[in-house]
């Protein structure tokens, strides 16, 4: 902190006469005025600011908020009927707002009470794991009420691998159940994808309540599945690779009748 410096002045006697023509008396007792402090460091301003660092902060702070509410206060107290139908629709908008949702907690409550009764206690990860094998079942279950038809590039690689041999004839008969509800529509697809390739002799039959249905909903039926002859394995070969499921049954005569395509309606899974 720099140091100040004062000086002390002495009063200069007025010149002329004093009042009633007598002279000032010299020891006369020297004014505070003649003091004078000369400060060569700080400024009034430097120093005003000083002292207002000196406050702390949270005191401006809580002083302009105290100045605020009082100002709120005193327009409240001008206009007491506008602020007080303020407070009111403040009041009746809470009021309904907390109506509102204590019936919405109740309705939340009742669902959740009611999803537990249905779900037998169990948890959230047993619930969606039972949902997702039944919508599992569900997906198997339209896939098989599904018609089964030959789509036309099922119907192409038929065709394409089942060419049979320059010069050679194969035949092939279709028999389906009558009683099966598409079976009528995917022998008459299938007999359109063997007439498509040459040297098939192609022909049909219904039979009416048969014993030994395919599980796959098709069979072939050959006269040694262990050993299949050529036309046979022409035919097996031809299936597969069009991706068409069916199973190999052995024919329960051993007349060479060829080899047969027997339709029914697929078993449940």
């Amino acid at each position: 902190m720099k140091s100040c410096s004062y000086e002390k002045l002495e009063r200069v006697p007025a010149r002329g006469k004093a009042h009633g023509n007598k002279e000032a008396r010299s020891d006369a007792r020297p004014d505070p005025a003649l003091f004078v402090q000369h400060t060569r460091c700080e400024s009034v301003q430097q120093s005003c600011n000083q002292s207002d660092m000196r406050i702390p902060r949270y005191k401006l702070v809580l002083q302009s908020a105290l100045d605020y509410l009082m100002w709120e206060c005193r327009v409240a107290a001008r206009a007491p009927v506008t602020f007080g139908a303020i407070l009111v629709a403040a009041a009746l908008i809470s009021c309904a707002a907390i109506w509102s949702f204590r019936g919405e907690a109740n309705l939340l409550r009742q669902q959740l009470a009611e999803y537990r009764e249905k779900l037998h206690g169990a948890s959230p990860d047993e619930a969606k794991t039972a949902l997702d094998a039944l919508a599992d079942e569900v997906t198997a279950l339209e896939a098989q009420l599904k018609p089964r038809r030959v789509s036309s590039q099922q119907r192409q690689v038929i065709t394409e691998k089942s060419k049979v041999p320059s010069g050679a004839q194969y035949a092939v008969t279709i028999v389906y159940d009558g009683g099966c509800w598409d079976c009528s529509q995917y022998a008459a697809d299938l007999d359109e994808a063997f007439r498509s390739a040459p040297g098939w002799l192609v022909s049909h039959r219904v039979m009416m309540g048969l014993t030994q249905r395919p599980r796959q909903g098709l069979a072939v039926v050959v006269g040694d599945p262990a050993r299949p002859s050529p036309q046979e394995s022409l035919l097996l070969q031809a299936l597969q690779a069009a991706g068409i499921e069916f199973d190999v049954q052995a024919a329960r005569s051993h007349r060479n009748e060829g080899p047969q395509l027997l339709l029914a309606a697929k078993a449940l899974q």
